[in-house]
Formats: structure tokens, C-alpha cells, sequence
């Protein structure tokens, strides 16, 4: 270990080093416009001052007034410097950093320990299997070296000569810019880009929830105050959400993988859960064996990648039941752990930091309680923009995250329960603008940016399993359960529970999806993509008379994944939505027909973009290069993971320890932490 520091010891320091220096250059700023959150946004700094040092260095790179240099690198920062500090001056009392040092104290040197150790620790996980080998690993350092050779922007694609690279690389050179500040070349900066998306990730997942937790201590309505919420209480949750977001598995590995390595039952129970590659044994493949012991030594596993299938759960089969052929793209339900295992710089995980930043933006919007200011806007349209660029999938995703965010907070700040036409008008309007400031901001990417996607296929055949989905998501299904069950019992405690609403609205999404994956079908007639996909499953089992029997059949026996999903999006909305009532109970809060905390209301959000991300693919799914679902699958459960993890971390909170809203009976509380540790070990 001495002997690799003493040679690498300064490179890896440097790299810690520009990524604290951008935290350090923007924080100035988040004090101003992330006025919301407890901490003024000092846990998202480093991901916010990441996200504008790589825009601004890339902006002026682009329109021709700086070169890709260390030079242009270092200006780049001097200007988001100055920008952040008269932003600070210009708005505020400057003393106000005093009166943060005061209350922040112990966050400050808790942030610093939590984000070196985490950088550490992977820097010698990557040093221990250090490889750029597989997968998409040659790809992406293709794209990190191209950047860094180039001497302008567009940087070159390393595939066609004399053409810029029409992908979303904003990633690429956010790394080949600490590459070159460090002096190294791409490929050691391909695994010192892996922990730092390691350590950032976690961080920033730590800081949302951390004040999330930490504005119960000072919500606007007195009433719902929890003077409990304290510092050390918010930390120790906020360690939870960042080990939700980047050290939580799926239950692949305790319900699957361990069986079928020990050879401990019997092959039905295998072909039950029906998981890629772990059923439909040939013969002789897979022989139960009684005597084995239960935990055998993963050293001596099958299958040097036996951790792989963790993230080949959702299977898709035939409609007799049998599996595709080889070729058949099978979805994809990758998750953090497994990336930062993996160490694909893939988008989805280079975006994946900045995506959890978003979420703390969309805190921020919630808890300043007032409309947002000019400034905040541009803020907001820049990091959803960074979004577009850095993973485009996620772009649209947190752009109606940001938007339900303000109807959430309209909601609870008119304290009407429902959203008027001026709420309309004012979220359409704030939408419009932040799609604005996004399209003039990076103009230059999106001129020359061509996406794979090629419009949108039915998906008739592949509904998911619910005994596969709960593999995938079942540490979150249990946990939200729990809490969205305990939200019902509140809302029904203050007889608000709104259950017309919440089966109406379930209805109605039930209904849109059902129409829009039949429109789909019947536009086969005259879109080719669409007539192509149709015609492939006519041929191969027969005409309509009958496909459709069959297809009704598989949509009841997979229907429970919908049904409960469907269900859960019933409990959410019939919460958010409470039912407005003149008469008042002794119990309720007087003159208040929400009765729920501003960080629930905003968890509830999170929950909802989930469910709403896992619902779309059972009905219908973008096309692309595939032709299957693979990437749609891919892209929304692992934006599901990230909300989810968020919400999660606050369930667990909002369920044991908020002592100021009603609680559940202690024995069901520790019932129910018990459940949690078991969750995890799992």
C-alpha cells in the first residue's frame, strides 16, 4: 500500500483535490440559491461545482474562445470563482458565512471524512482490478481519450475521422479535464473517474437526505415542527440514503444466487423465479445436492462473474413460456452497486452524481416556499440541461420532477388541495423557461446530437413478473409498503385520506396506458417500425385469433406487477390530494387541510416518479437500435433505484423516528426496524 502511494499518492490527491476546489468555487453561490436546503447546499457543492466549471470550460471550448488546454481549464474555474462570489455579495450579507460555520460545524467535517473515505476506498478497489477490459469499458475509453487529444470542441469521435462525437459525452470530458489537470493519461483517469462518481454519488445522496431530514426542524407550519430533528439524527439517516444509493443489492443474490451456488434446492425453485440464466437447465446442467453446505466460500463459486446476474433479473419469455433465442435482447436492471462493481464510465452512471443533485434542487424548490427567483431558474435549466447532456434519458425525467416539485409545493403553500387553472399556467410556464434556458445554454450539443431513438414500440408480450420485479425492487417494496401504508393511516387519522381521488386518478392512468399501447398497435396499419413489430409476432404465433387469447393471458397471470403498483399509486395521490373538509376534529391541525410535512410531501413525489417509471414499460417502451426493451427497462428502473433510494432513507425515519406527526404503536416500529436490518442483510 506505501509503496503504490508513494508513486500514485499525489495523483489520486489531485484528483480529490479539483473536485473539492470546484465545491469550494461554487458553494459561495449554493449559499444563495440553495437558500432552501439546511446545510445552503454545502453537500451538493462538489456535484454543482462539477456540473458548471465542465459547462462554462465547455461552453467557451465550443463557440471558439478557449482551446482544450490546462489553461482554458483553469479560467474556466477562475470565471465560475468570481460569477459565484458576486452572486453571494450581490444577494446577501456577506457575514452570513459566519452564522453557517456556527450551525454547520459538525456537517462540514462529516462531509469531508465521508467524501475522501469513499473516494479512497474505491480509488483501491480500482487499483486492486485496475483492468479496462469488457463490456463497454474500450468505448467509453475511446471517448475519454478522444476528448482529451482533441484541441477543440466538438471533440473529435474516435471512429469517424474528420466528425465530433454525436453521443451525450459531457461525462467524458468532465473526466478528461482532471485527467489533464493531473497530468495523466485516460486510462488511469478512467478508473479515478469510477471512485469519484463512487464518492460523489454517495455524498450527494447523503446531503439530500440529510436535509431532508434536517427541515423538520424548521418547517414553515409550526404545528409539524419536530424539534427531534437533529443534526446527529439527519447525518445518521443520511448515511442510510447513501448506503441505499450505492452499497444496497437487489435480492438476487440471497434468493438465487446463493441456492443455486450451494446446489441447496431444487431445481423447480429455480425455474420459479424463471431469472436469466439461472433457469431452463439443460439436462445434467443443474443438480440439486443435499449435502452441500449452505454458505460455500464465493471463491470457490461457479462462474467467475456469478455477481453479474444480479443485474439480468427481469426475463422475457415466449408466449409459451419458453425463453428467445440467444440473440433477443433481455432487459437490463443494473443498479448502482452494480455499476461501481462493473466500472462502466456508461452515461447513466457519469450522470448519476448529477441526477441526485437534481433532486436536491427539486428540495430546494420545495422548501424556500416561494416562487423561484430568475437566478434559481437558470440554475435549475443549466443542471436539467447537464442532465441532457450528460444521460439524455434522465433530461425529461427531472424536468417533470422539477415541475411537480413547484405543484407540490403550490399545493402546500396555498393549503387549497388542489392545483387551479393559475397553477396550470404557472407550471407550464415554469416548464417552458427551464426547456428554454437548457436549449440556449447547450445549444451546441444539441445541434449536432442524433439519437437512437426511433420512436415508440407496444409492448404486448413482455408484462414483468411481479416474483421478478420484487427480486429487482425488493428492498424498496418492502420498505415503501410500510410507508405509504402508515401515510394511508394518517391521512384516514385526520379523516383526509382522499380515496376518490386516489382510485380515480389510478383509473385513469391504468386507462391512458391501456390506450396508448392499443394506439400503438392500431398505428401498425401505417407506421413501419410499428407494422414491423406487429407483423413479427403474427408470424410467429399465428394471426389475431390467436395472439390475443394468448396475450390476454399473459397480461392476467404478469397483471399482479400493474395491480400493485397501480395500487400503490392510489395510496400516494389520495394522500397528496386530501380530501377539504369544513369540519374540523379535535386532533386536526387547526385551519390546515395538509396535513403532512413538506419532506413527505416531496418523498410521496419521489415514490410516484417511480412507479410511474417502472408502469410505462409494462405497456409500451422506446425503440431503438435493440428494438426491445431492454434500454427503456435499463434507463427508468435505475432512475427508480435513485428516487427510491432517497424516499427509502425517509421512510425509515418518517416511520420510527418523526415523534411530531402520529406514529405507529412502538411494538410495530420495532417490528419494522427489525424488518429493515433484515432488508439490508439481504
Amino acid at each position: 500500500l506505501m509503496e503504490w502511494l508513494s508513486r500514485e499518492g499525489l495523483i489520486i490527491l489531485g484528483w480529490w483535490l479539483w473536485i473539492t476546489l470546484a465545491g469550494v468555487a461554487v458553494f459561495p453561490l449554493c449559499m444563495r440559491l440553495l437558500s432552501g436546503l439546511s446545510d445552503k447546499g454545502y453537500t451538493l457543492s462538489r456535484t454543482v461545482g462539477m456540473m458548471l466549471v465542465t459547462f462554462v470550460f465547455w461552453l467557451l471550448a465550443s463557440y471558439g474562445f478557449l482551446d482544450n488546454s490546462v489553461g482554458s481549464i483553469i479560467l474556466a474555474w477562475i470565471i465560475v470563482v468570481v460569477v459565484s462570489l458576486v452572486v453571494y455579495v450581490r444577494f446577501g450579507d456577506v457575514r452570513d458565512i459566519f452564522g453557517w460555520w456556527r450551525e454547520n460545524r459538525v456537517l462540514f467535517v462529516v462531509t469531508e471524512i465521508l467524501f475522501f473515505g469513499l473516494f479512497f476506498v474505491w480509488v483501491i478497489y480500482r487499483a486492486h482490478q485496475n483492468q479496462i477490459l469488457y463490456t463497454e469499458k474500450p468505448m467509453e475509453l475511446a471517448f475519454m481519450s478522444a476528448v482529451q487529444r482533441s484541441t477543440a470542441f466538438p471533440p473529435n469521435d474516435p471512429w469517424m475521422s474528420g466528425y465530433a462525437i454525436s453521443y451525450y459525452y459531457m461525462g467524458y470530458v468532465m473526466s478528461s479535464m482532471l485527467s489533464m489537470l493531473n497530468g495523466i493519461s485516460s486510462t488511469m483517469g478512467f478508473n479515478l473517474t469510477i471512485a469519484s462518481q463512487f464518492a460523489l454519488t454517495g455524498l450527494t445522496a447523503f446531503g439530500v437526505v440529510y436535509n431532508l431530514v434536517r427541515s423538520r426542524a424548521f418547517e414553515s407550519v409550526t404545528q409539524f415542527r419536530n424539534s427531534s430533528a437533529s443534526q446527529s439524527v439527519a447525518i445518521g439517516v443520511g448515511m442510510l440514503g447513501m448506503l441505499f444509493m450505492i452499497l444496497l443489492g437487489n435480492f438476487q443474490t440471497i434468493l438465487i444466487e446463493v441456492p443455486f451456488q450451494a446446489q441447496s434446492v431444487p431445481q423447480s425453485y429455480l425455474e420459479f423465479w424463471g431469472t436469466q440464466e439461472r433457469s431452463n437447465f439443460s439436462d445434467g446442467a443443474y443438480q440439486q445436492n443435499p449435502e452441500a453446505p449452505i454458505l460455500k466460500d464465493p471463491a470457490q463459486w461457479l462462474y467467475g462473474w456469478w455477481w453479474f446476474r444480479a443485474s439480468r433479473v427481469l426475463t422475457d419469455y415466449n408466449l409459451d413460456n419458453s425463453l428467445p433465442p440467444t440473440w433477443h435482447a433481455q432487459p437490463i436492471d443494473e443498479f448502482p452497486a452494480f455499476s461501481f462493481l462493473l466500472a462502466d464510465n456508461h452515461p447513466h452512471v457519469l450522470a448519476l452524481p448529477f441526477v441526485v443533485m437534481v433532486i436536491g434542487m427539486m428540495l430546494n424548490l420545495l422548501l424556500t416556499g416561494r416562487d423561484p427567483n430568475r437566478y434559481e431558474v437558470v440554475l435549475y435549466g443549466i443542471a436539467v440541461g447537464a442532465l441532457v447532456f450528460l444521460n439524455t434519458w434522465d433530461g425529461p425525467i427531472y424536468l417533470v420532477g422539477l415541475v411537480g416539485v413547484e405543484a407540490v409545493r403550490r399545493l402546500m403553500r396555498y393549503d387549497k388541495a388542489r392545483l387551479d387553472i393559475e397553477d396550470w399556467l404557472h407550471l407550464f410556464k415554469l416548464g417552458f423557461i427551464v426547456v428554454g434556458v437548457l436549449a440556449v445554454a447547450y445549444l451546441p450539443f444539441l445541434i449536432g446530437f442524433r439519437s437512437q431513438a426511433g420512436g415508440i414500440l407496444p409492448n404486448l408480450l413482455h408484462p414483468t413478473a411481479f416474483r421478478r420485479f420484487f427480486i429487482m425492487m425488493g428492498p424498496f417494496v418492502v420498505i415503501l409498503s410500510v410507508f405509504l401504508l402508515t401515510e394511508a393511516w394518517r391521512g384516514m387519522k385526520f379523516r383526509e385520506m382522499n380515496w376518490r381521488t386516489g382510485f380515480s386518478t389510478g383509473g385513469l392512468i391504468l386507462v391512458g396506458l391501456l390506450t396508448v399501447m392499443l394506439a400503438l398497435t392500431a398505428s401498425s396499419v401505417f407506421i413501419p417500425t410499428i407494422q414491423s413489430y406487429v407483423q413479427s409476432l403474427l408470424n410467429e404465433w399465428g394471426g389475431w385469433d390467436v395472439v390475443i387469447p394468448l396475450l390476454i393471458q399473459r397480461r392476467i397471470e404478469y397483471g399482479l406487477t400493474s395491480l400493485l403498483l397501480l395500487l400503490a399509486v392510489v395510496l400516494v395521490i389520495g394522500r397528496l390530494f386530501p380530501i377539504v373538509r369544513k369540519d374540523k376534529i379535535d386532533d386536526d391541525i387547526d385551519g390546515i387541510n395538509v396535513t403532512y410535512p413538506s419532506a413527505t410531501g416531496f418523498v410521496l413525489l419521489l415514490i410516484a416518479m417511480g412507479l410511474m417509471l417502472t408502469l410505462i414499460p409494462e405497456f409500451f417502451y422506446l425503440k431503438d437500435n435493440f428494438s426491445t426493451r431492454i434500454n427503456t427497462i435499463f434507463k427508468f428502473y435505475y432512475q427508480t433505484w435513485a428516487v427510491w433510494s432517497i424516499a427509502g432513507a425517509y421512510a425509515v425515519y418518517s416511520v420510527i423516528g418523526d415523534r411530531q406527526i402520529p406514529q405507529l404503536k412502538l411494538p410495530l416500529r420495532v417490528i419494522f426496524g427489525v424488518v429493515v436490518v433484515l432488508v439490508l442483510i439481504g
